[in-house]
């Protein structure tokens, strides 16, 4: 229920989109903040900014991101941010927010510049590798005003040191290699049926972070197809709903009204929770539980009660060991009672006691669960209805964000959803090769019962599958 990292946590806070996310929740669209530039806006001389680093060009945006690299590892003030904005950008990303963010990633400097790439013919945009004292790295794509020295556009990607494998043995190795359990399928699509090209334990249950979220969305794909409900439906932001981040709709005030297809861009592209548990009251907790089932996942029992974000952040950061107990030794229609019971702590008291969500917390018993051929079934849906007019928008939903980057332009078409906590990874593909356009679906989980995982391990684990799926 937290982003892949601490510091891939504050660069999506600050710059628009977990790679992953939870709600539980981690990482695969890129993050990103893309302001558009603003129209006939003076651009004022530029700041003076750093001496540029070796390898940064003197060029408009080699300027900016020498100030970017110094803003990241020395957390500037509000005063010394705004004037490298262009007003667009600083309306999306105020900057007070930058100021507040810059400041938690600075805890995890020096970030160190490895190579930056000018874009051919211009000088005012370029994309910079920088890595990150913990070893993570980051492709920074920043461009600068057409006519004037601001940026108008800053987007940070997880970089992925993924090696290239020879054979789907390789992959297998690497995936294994991440943590203690692991999970994976890469198969191709059959119509309904999922053909399997490679896998590792594939029918193992293991639990998912917000990849949960794909059995919302078949939810109320299933109630758009039927009519019941319309994606130009609005919801109200209700307080009873709120949860904890990932997300940012927690932030807006109750009674402001969504269409429901923005709730579901938050829950996919962002992972926001507030979003899922909206849309998990909309659709009904009932009609969850019959997605999970009618998907077609081998265990749906694992899924009942179908929890939101809200009652397992409850459980998990509120609920006494006893109290925990009692709730996994309860029958279903018990734990519905108790449900009651933990929905009405708020989350403020949730926030307090967050720093205890630092090491895995009974991901194999209080948690979402399903193997990699039971989340392939449900892409298998979320596929069809891709496919159906009507349900269309699904298609576009979960291609927003793309997880990890597809950097060689292998796919046609990425759909992702990821998820993570402490101890806990899921990514998850709907892929369309490039090559021969045929369907694809991938998956990889990962468990720790015991200790946080290796997150950029098991990320780049999971892009060495990608990749040699995709040649």
């Amino acid at each position: 229920m937290r982003s892949f990292s601490v510091v891939l946590a504050s660069l999506v806070a600050l710059f628009a989109a977990p790679l992953l996310g939870c709600g539980a929740g981690t990482q695969p669209r890129a993050p990103q903040a893309a302001a558009p530039p603003a129209p006939n806006a003076a651009s004022p001389a530029p700041p003076v900014g750093p001496s540029l680093p070796a390898g940064v060009p003197d060029t408009p945006a080699g300027r900016q991101l020498a100030w970017v690299l110094g803003a990241l590892n020395g957390a500037p003030a509000e005063a010394d941010i705004t004037p490298h904005f262009s007003p667009a950008f600083l309306t999306r990303v105020p900057p007070a927010k930058l100021a507040a963010v810059t400041g938690q990633v600075a805890r995890d400097a020096p970030y160190a510049l490895e190579r930056v790439t000018p874009s051919a013919g211009s000088d005012r945009s370029l994309v910079a590798l920088v890595r990150a004292r913990q070893g993570q790295a980051f492709n920074v794509h920043l461009s600068v005003e057409p006519d004037g020295d601001r940026i108008d556009r800053l987007l940070i990607r997880p970089h992925l040191d993924a090696r290239v494998a020879n054979s789907w043995k390789d992959v297998a190795e690497g995936l294994r290699a991440a943590a203690p359990s692991v999970n994976f399928l890469a198969a191709e699509l059959d119509g309904r049926k999922c053909v399997a090209v490679s896998s590792v334990d594939a029918q193992k249950s293991l639990a998912l972070g917000s990849a949960f979220k794909l059995y919302v969305l078949d939810a109320l794909a299933t109630q758009i197809a039927s009519g019941r409900h319309g994606w130009d439906e609005s919801i109200a932001i209700d307080d009873l709903h709120k949860s904890l981040p990932w997300g940012e709709m927690r932030n807006e005030p109750a009674g402001k009204l969504f269409s429901v297809r923005h709730f579901a861009e938050q829950m996919i592209s962002v992972s926001d929770n507030t979003a899922a548990d909206h849309l998990v009251a909309f659709v009904g907790r009932g009609a969850v539980e019959d997605a999970v089932k009618t998907s077609g996942h081998t265990t749906p029992s694992l899924l009942v009660p179908f929890l939101s974000t809200r009652e397992m952040f409850a459980i998990k950061l509120l609920a006494s060991p006893d109290e925990r107990s009692a709730y996994l030794s309860a029958d279903p229609g018990r734990r519905r009672k108790l449900l009651d019971a933990y929905d009405k702590r708020t989350p403020a008291e949730m926030i307090a006691h967050a720093s205890s969500l630092k090491t895995p917390i009974m991901i194999d018993s209080l948690e979402w669960f399903a193997s990699a051929e039971d989340l392939c079934k449900v892409m298998v849906d979320l596929h069809e209805r891709a496919e159906a007019t009507v349900t269309a928008p699904v298609g576009a939903i979960l291609s927003i964000n793309p997880g990890i980057p597809d950097e060689k332009g292998q796919y046609r078409y990425v759909g992702f959803k990821g998820g993570s906590e402490p101890g806990v990874l899921n990514v998850t593909f709907l892929l369309q090769r490039a090559r021969d356009g045929e369907w694809l679906f991938l998956s990889a989980g990962f468990n720790d019962t015991t200790r946080p995982l290796d997150e950029p391990k098991a990320l780049s684990a999971a892009a060495t599958a990608l990749e040699f799926f995709g040649r």
